[in-house]
């Protein structure tokens, strides 16, 4: 079997390369012969935002998809089985088993999704102003287990910008929300984790400047203030970027995945997007507030699926200058 330490490091640091929420990296992975393990940081977790893990396991049904592309194109198939009874410490930080991932060997087939893995990435500046896209190749992209509604047009994001700022403010008004939230930005260069997790100044699109000034009013007791002033929507605004956007599109999962294959069907539908190049950028509060998910819901196309998340999209005028977000070094991921 094609199955080494150097095989593995390979993987893991393809796999790396998955969405999480807040870009937290929640994933940790230990060598096996016959395959891997799959651990869930304790302290990489939104105790507040995801409080039942379903976020967290969809980001490791991402990863998952990852390695899965990964090892069937050099021959092997990844089969899963639950496992949730052994916990590591490492320095200040609890690992806890969630999955038992084996291998076995196949015929090597690569993914026409395999190359893009790379090339993903969650784009949070405002889109360019010139984007041709042809809307039947967006309906032409079928990911089994997923429904996808696609609303485009000016009009539209105008009102999904207002939408998505109501959800916003009232999400981080919740207890711990806006301070969860502000635990995982990093607005200067000079923050220790500023190049390996969480949302940086780069992630954010942000230029020296607005860094400077979102580092200076970012802050707990500056929102609550101007809540009370119901100004906090100055703060944390996202209208110019969805106005910008071509469309938006909301995922709907089938309920008979679990959390896990409905991030490995989510990556998918992501790679999708960057293989017709598209740039996306999640907009999760929509789904976080009952409000703005009561509007969601009433587009499913049945009772039998779940709204997962939404997008903003579009085009991007020079893919070169997209920043590719921060990542914990493969070191950082594997047990040693």
């Amino acid at each position: 079997m094609n199955w080494n330490q150097v095989v593995f490091k390979e993987m893991a640091e393809l796999a790396s390369r998955s969405p999480s929420v807040h870009n937290v990296q929640p994933w940790k992975l230990r060598y096996f012969e016959s395959g891997f393990d799959l651990f869930q940081s304790k302290k990489r977790r939104l105790h507040v935002g995801d409080p039942n893990l379903h976020d967290n396991d969809v980001s490791l049904g991402a990863f998952v998809e990852l390695c899965s592309l990964f090892l069937k194109n050099i021959g092997l198939e990844l089969s899963i089985k639950p496992f949730q009874s052994e916990v590591i410490q490492e320095c200040d930080d609890e690992f806890e088993c969630r999955y038992k991932i084996t291998l076995q060997k196949i015929e090597p087939l690569k993914d026409p999704l395999l190359d893009f893995i790379i090339r993903r990435k969650s784009f949070r500046g405002l889109f360019s102003k010139d984007q041709i896209i042809d809307e039947i190749d967006l309906h032409n992209i079928n990911i089994p287990g997923l429904t996808i509604k696609w609303i485009t047009g000016p009009e539209e994001m105008k009102k999904w910008s207002a939408i998505y700022d109501e959800s916003a403010s009232q999400i981080n008004q919740g207890s711990g929300y806006f301070s969860e939230l502000i635990h995982w930005i990093r607005f200067s260069k000079s923050h220790p984790q500023f190049n390996q997790d969480g949302l940086n100044s780069k992630s954010l699109s942000l230029g020296s400047i607005e860094a400077f000034f979102g580092s200076l009013l970012m802050k707990e007791s500056i929102f609550k203030f101007l809540c009370k002033l119901k100004l906090e929507k100055l703060l944390i605004t996202e209208a110019p970027q969805i106005r910008s956007s071509y469309g938006i599109c909301v995922i709907y999962a089938s309920k008979e995945l679990n959390s896990l294959e409905m991030g490995r069907a989510f990556v998918r539908f992501w790679l999708s997007l960057t293989k017709a190049r598209i740039y996306v950028c999640p907009l999760s509060s929509l789904v976080d507030f009952t409000e703005s998910l009561k509007i969601l819901n009433s587009f499913k196309p049945s009772d039998a699926s779940v709204c997962l998340n939404v997008f903003r999209f579009g085009k991007v005028a020079d893919e070169k200058y997209i920043y590719t977000s921060p990542r914990l070094s493969v070191e950082r991921i594997i047990f040693k």
